[in-house]
């Protein structure tokens, strides 16, 4: 909202002055249809000079711009009562500045006002009768929807701030974390005189699993950056699936974890990025060691045209309420276990990145365990053997707010 204001600043004074330079020559070339425009000049003319005076003295003052845009625009309101339609664009115009601006009091003290303003000018223009009044409460009526609906954006921008906010502060927290485990280990390594090469090389290990992880959540970023440009790049090619899942249950084999597999044999090459590949189950596998149950598995299948790669745990599951949000971004469990190191882009990620190499990614709760089952679709004969650009190279994403 603060860079909005300012932009918002900006416009109020090149509008406020072009509308002024308008009225002015209307005015004097006899085309203006009111008695005067006096009234409307000296108001767009003092709405001109506040914002030039808060860009000048570089204030930001919203309640003050509130407050003089709704007391002077109102006023105006009079001067052209014949034009109920225009009177209503006005209020309605005043009323999303208002919601954008202002919360608590001072938002239903200015609503209260604007009502006020509008109801004085409306009245004055159509006479105080029956219709009149039901014409007023008809255009507010209106008027107040669309204030609900930007009320309801409102907090929903305000959640997805937030929501960024927290992830930017996990993602430092976690990056300075890995960064400063890289920095000790390697610092001993390199001053400890009488240092084995046995405990060097473990050091150095633990050094290298810590890059790697800070280099995972850089990829993480990356990546849902690129996808929210729709400029993600997929190279498509024939994948072992097998293969890929080793890798990536070494991967947290090697931290500490015990990953069960239970990969099918003669499984067919799968056509898609093995680099993509990996990080959607990378994403899976952490998913369960953070939320789910401590007995983690992966299996492989085949299908018809579409290979499945599921990871199970044995843990409660996705709570109910959480069901419909799992796979939106910055999204985490709103009960049970949670893992303050997590960004809450994974399954977002993992679904896009499923669907951008033709495949799909679903959740399921059965027999007692949580399963994300990640599907990609079999390399057929005719594709060429070497790595090529998918069809999907940009996919477009919507703006919505992951488990």
């Amino acid at each position: 909202m603060e860079s909005f204001l300012d932009d918002y600043q900006k416009l109020r004074f090149l509008v406020s002055l072009s509308a002024f330079l308008v009225v002015g020559i209307l005015g004097v070339s006899g085309w203006w249809r009111s008695d005067s425009p006096v009234v409307n000049l000296v108001v767009l003319g003092l709405i001109a000079l506040h914002a030039a005076w808060c860009r000048f003295r570089h204030v930001r003052a919203p309640r003050t711009m509130l407050v003089i845009d709704t007391t002077l625009m109102g006023a105006s309101l009079v001067t052209i009562n014949e034009f109920p339609t225009v009177m209503t664009g006005v209020i309605a115009f005043l009323a999303l500045i208002v919601v954008l601006f202002s919360e608590g009091p001072w938002m239903v003290g200015l609503f209260a006002y604007l009502t006020a303003l509008y109801a004085t000018a409306f009245l004055s223009g159509s006479g105080a009768s029956v219709e009149s009044a039901g014409s007023m409460v008809a255009s507010l009526t209106s008027v107040a929807a669309v204030v609900a609906v930007m009320i309801r954006v409102r907090g929903w921008l305000g959640r997805l701030d937030a929501d960024r906010s927290q992830m930017i502060g996990t993602v430092s927290h976690e990056l300075r974390n890995n960064l400063t485990g890289v920095l000790g280990l390697t610092d001993i390594v390199a001053n400890t005189a009488d240092l084995q090469p046995a405990e060097a090389r473990e050091l150095i290990a633990l050094a290298h699993q810590q890059a790697v992880d800070a280099n995972e959540i850089v990829e993480d970023l990356l990546t849902a950056s690129r996808l929210e440009a729709a400029a993600l790049t997929i190279s498509a090619g024939r994948v072992d699936i097998n293969a890929e899942v080793a890798t990536v249950a070494r991967r947290f084999n090697g931290a500490g974890n015990e990953i069960e597999l239970a990969l099918a044999d003669d499984l067919a090459a799968a056509w898609a990025d093995p680099l993509r590949v990996r990080q959607a189950i990378r994403n899976l596998v952490s998913n369960a060691i953070r939320y789910g149950g401590p007995v983690v598995s992966i299996t492989t299948s085949q299908t018809g045209d579409a290979i499945q790669i599921s990871v199970l745990d044995n843990g409660d599951g996705v709570p109910k309420e959480d069901e419909a949000s799992i796979f939106l971004p910055y999204r985490r469990s709103t009960t049970g276990r949670r893992d303050p190191s997590s960004i809450g882009l994974g399954l977002w990620i993992c679904r896009h990145l499923a669907q951008a190499m033709g495949g799909h990614l679903v959740y399921e709760r059965r027999d007692g365990s949580t399963e994300f089952a990640l599907t990609v679709p079999v390399a057929r004969p005719d594709q060429n053997p070497t790595r090529e650009p998918a069809s999907a190279a940009h996919i477009p994403v919507p703006l919505i707010l992951s488990h």
